[in-house]
């Protein structure tokens, strides 16, 4: 009993310690949350809800499977681009891709970036600042 005891001690007090330096979930206001993906003239229109986090690129993929960070896999990725909104953006916002998907069935979603606080990444988690929206489904309708 005393070792099972010692050993959920050594156990919290690991955890505790190397939380400081660890990165842990994020809360929901540091999240990009892609609120909805349409398609207009085979653009896709993003509307983010922004937090303290910067959206800066789209990922859209053939397949909905994701990697253990929440990333699209860049095997499935169609299409990556940049998105340039302003720093002082928050709330929601709305963003127009520069390039067009041609008709088929796509998953879409978000990466962004830490702009408060910390933005510094220890260098064994080089990505540690990288959030993962939700996924959405768009269907991007052949010519008529």
């Amino acid at each position: 009993m005393a070792r099972k005891l010692l050993a959920g001690a050594a156990v919290c007090a690991a955890l505790v310690v190397g939380g400081l330096g660890a990165v842990g979930p994020a809360t929901a206001d540091q999240l990009p949350i892609l609120r909805s993906a349409r398609v207009a003239h085979h653009h896709l229109v993003l509307e983010l809800s922004v937090g303290d986090v910067q959206p800066v690129e789209l990922l859209v993929a053939k397949r909905r499977v994701v990697n253990v960070d929440g990333a699209l896999l860049p095997k499935n990725i169609r299409l990556r681009e940049t998105i340039q909104l302003p720093v002082s953006a928050s709330g929601v916002v709305r963003w127009r891709s520069g390039k067009t998907l041609r008709p088929g069935t796509y998953f879409v979603q978000v990466m962004a970036v830490d702009t408060v606080g910390v933005t510094d990444c220890p260098p064994k988690q080089p990505s540690c600042n990288e959030h993962w929206s939700n996924v959405r489904r768009v269907v991007v309708p052949p010519p008529s």
